[in-house]
């Protein structure tokens, strides 16, 4: 029945066509429920692209390469994209024509480090620019095929492994592309042409970052997983820019500096990489042990009025001894705004160590000006009750900064002396602030995994909910021992401007609590 309601579409257009009208694209109706496979529970109104499959032919794998004494290996994988949207997603190169998708190709890890897990991007490839789309049937079985330049409805179009990590004119630099808006100007920059290397432009990994994965079955082994993202300008105009990114398994194997790819399990559609880490630990029980993944999304200001996604996901691990690990990974999945800065509250009578972060490298030239984007980590410090990381300059002083651009992420990480705060035998959450890069720049919010906060009485050294002569040896020993718990801190630091301890400077005030009544 629905085949029949496509042909009478396509015929009612070529009347329309014939006596001078103008088409418009054809949409399905009446029966149309989606595609099976699809987390999509039935049709979505306008063009929607997601990557149906990836991997769907065996992982191409190049030579390795050396670069400034640093080994490489490199791969690609296959992508097969799929409209199921109700209208036909544009798919038009010829003559340098911007009405076509770019396609991403990311490379993710879990990795259990001295007991706490990482999730982290390994590598990152350009952009292969769409051209000449078909009619598969990879996620419908319903299908309006359509020209080489536009993506039917319910059709399927495959793009091998090799195809996709080509070096040459159909790749191009994630800079030029405006994702949350979907629009890139063409001709593109740098496009392809002549590389100096086999790892140029592609997803390539130091070898040294590699090891053989354990299996896919115990969380604390290594695993992988590729992630590829369609960006298209009509998708996006139509809202449905969001779920245009899927994940799948890799398996790694080899030693020393000659590693192979291959691809594991099934395609996880419509979801980001950075989903994969709350999808594979999820056996977590005893949160005063270990969390579980804490997932947030977060919806952007951009410009225009328009929005865009970034999410954050977040463990926290005890390492014993009153010590927590916090281990945050941040996706920014389509804003163009990007990120520039990320702070999650800490209390600055908490002891924090170990700052710690991560980005992915940049490579041959993928900024504005054919220049390659900085690769300046961003610093970390706790002050003023938070725990912020921040790019080292601002747009206006270099457009190719390190902000955390779209299609890309980065981890953030910390020790303290503090668990989270539990509620319910959950964590509660607190909200971590993101600041953004490009001009017009705001800051939003997002819930996260974080130290508990720390509350006290001011003066009430003994926490026994008065200020009294049984405080007086309590704030004694601090005096002379130095040592005292956070709730002691925040208690006992009582001079005018807070120095987050407790010291001699203290002691007027205190002497002021106690003779007047517990008046602090």
């Amino acid at each position: 029945m629905r085949l029949n309601v496509s042909k009478q579409i396509v015929v009612c257009a070529v009347a329309l066509t014939s006596i001078g009208l103008m088409f418009v694209a054809p949409t399905f109706a009446g029966t149309y429920m989606g595609c099976p496979g699809t987390t999509n529970p039935g049709p979505v109104a306008g063009p929607d692209v997601i990557v149906g499959t990836l991997c769907h032919d065996a992982i191409t794998n190049f030579n390795s390469a050396a670069i400034s004494g640093v080994t490489y290996e490199a791969f690609s994988m296959g992508t097969t994209s799929c409209n199921i949207g109700t209208v036909h997603l544009n798919w038009i190169d010829e003559g340098n024509n911007p009405n076509h998708p770019a396609i991403s190709q990311n490379f993710y890890r879990l990795k259990n480090i001295n007991g706490t897990r990482r999730f982290e991007q390994l590598a990152q490839a350009w952009l292969k620019h769409g051209f000449c789309a078909l009619c598969g049937s990879a996620c419908c079985t319903d299908r309006l095929d359509e020209s080489c330049d536009h993506l039917g409805v319910g059709c399927s179009d495959p793009y091998s492994s090799s195809r996709n990590g080509s070096q040459t004119a159909n790749m191009g630099p994630k800079w030029q592309i405006n994702a949350t808006t979907g629009i890139h100007p063409e001709p593109r920059a740098n496009p392809g042409g002549a590389t100096s290397t086999t790892v140029s432009r592609r997803m390539h990994i130091p070898v040294t970052e590699l090891e053989v994965s354990n299996g896919t079955g115990d969380v604390n082994a290594t695993r992988y997983w590729g992630e590829s993202q369609y960006v298209a300008a009509d998708d996006a105009a139509a809202g449905n820019k969001n779920n245009n990114a899927s994940y799948r398994p890799i398996n790694v194997s080899g030693s020393g500096s000659a590693w192979s790819f291959s691809a594991l399990g099934t395609t996880q559609r419509q979801q980001c990489g950075i989903r994969a880490w709350a999808d594979t630990d999820t056996t977590v029980t005893d949160p005063a042990t270990i969390t579980r993944v804490v997932e947030t999304d977060m919806i952007t200001p951009e410009d225009n009025g328009d929005s865009a996604l970034v999410i954050i996901a977040a463990q926290a691990t005890n390492l014993g001894n009153g010590l927590w690990h916090y281990e945050y990974a941040v996706q920014n999945l389509n804003s163009d705004r990007s990120v520039s800065s990320v702070s999650i509250p800490v209390s600055s009578y908490l002891t924090v160590s170990n700052i710690g972060f991560r980005d992915v490298a940049y490579w041959d030239g993928d900024g504005e000006g054919n220049v390659t984007i900085d690769g300046t980590d961003w610093p970390g410090s706790h002050a003023n009750g938070a725990v912020t990381w921040a790019c080292t300059q601002t747009y206006a002083a270099n457009h190719n900064a390190n902000a955390l651009r779209w299609g890309t992420m980065y981890n953030f990480r910390f020790d303290c002396n503090e668990a989270p705060p539990y509620s319910h035998g959950d964590t509660e959450l607190v909200g971590a602030t993101f600041g953004q890069f490009k001009p017009n720049a705001q800051s939003f919010v997002g819930d996260t995994v974080a130290p508990a906060s720390v509350t006290c009485v001011r003066g009430d050294m003994n926490n026994d909910g008065l200020i009294d002569a049984g405080d007086i040896a309590r704030f004694s020993e601090i005096i002379v021992n130095g040592a005292a718990t956070p709730r002691e801190k925040c208690a006992g630091d009582l001079e005018a401007i807070a120095d987050f301890g407790v010291d001699l400077d203290d002691t007027d005030n205190f002497a002021n609590c106690l003779l007047n009544g517990g008046g602090c």
